[in-house]
């Protein structure tokens, strides 16, 4: 499927109409300045008319800051007519522009057909304890980012140390001569002791090793395919 490329301009242009219009419109986002909360290509967000309240501490807006360049962002503060803009996802960066800049209010998020309203239980959680310091936001995020390579790491680890963990051995004597019947010692990694049976009632077969992670002796027996007498 073939993309058609519209400048900033032309299409937010008639994002206001619809706007101005007082119905809602949805849009897809990019960029991730709105992490954790907004994440970009899968989320979409739903612009509506403003009201006498969304130009607020807190509430998510589209606004055009230098010129023609439009943000989905917070809003951090408003000082008389300046507003101060930050994304979630950014660490020092800020926006400013005067509040007749602010064309348009998110009241909602869309994230794989679930819709998360303003004012809902989600929406007031990612605003309020979201961080505002640096530092605890960049750990966040950097959690966040990497979190399938972080997976894939631990992932890694723990089958390192399956393979390097206790070993199990199963060692098999030979009979006696003229005699059917033998020892058989087992090494238990659970209790890191020897057990010897006598005259084991198991099927006599050249010396054998079995290795593996944490195996039990019973494992170990039935491998053996043990046989009455």
């Amino acid at each position: 499927m073939e993309s058609l490329i519209v400048p900033n301009e032309v299409f937010f242009s008639h994002i206001l109409e619809e706007i101005d219009a007082r119905r809602a419109v949805r849009i897809p986002v990019k960029g991730n300045s709105m992490l954790p909360f907004i994440r970009p290509l899968t989320d979409q967000v739903e612009l509506s008319e403003l009201t006498g309240q969304s130009v607020t501490k807190g509430n998510i807006v589209l606004a055009r800051t230098n010129g023609s360049n439009y943000v989905v962002h917070r809003i951090e503060k408003v000082e008389g007519e300046v507003v101060t803009l930050r994304g979630d996802g950014n660490l020092s960066v800020r926006e400013r522009c005067d509040k007749g800049n602010v064309v348009a209010e998110v009241t909602a998020v869309y994230k794989k057909g679930r819709k998360i309203s303003k004012g809902s239980l989600e929406w007031n959680l990612a605003r309020d304890c979201w961080f505002t310091s640096p530092l605890l936001r960049r750990f966040y995020l950097g959690i966040s980012r990497n979190m399938k390579k972080i997976f894939f790491l631990f992932t890694v680890l723990a089958f390192l140390a399956a393979c390097s963990g206790p070993k199990g051995m199963v060692k098999i004597e030979p009979p006696q001569e003229d005699s059917v019947e033998y020892e058989l010692i087992v090494f238990d990694p659970g209790f890191e002791t020897w057990y010897t049976l006598q005259n084991s009632p198991a099927r006599y077969r050249s010396q054998e090793y079995y290795e593996g992670w944490n195996q039990q002796y019973v494992s170990e027996w039935n491998y053996l395919a043990t046989q009455p007498r």
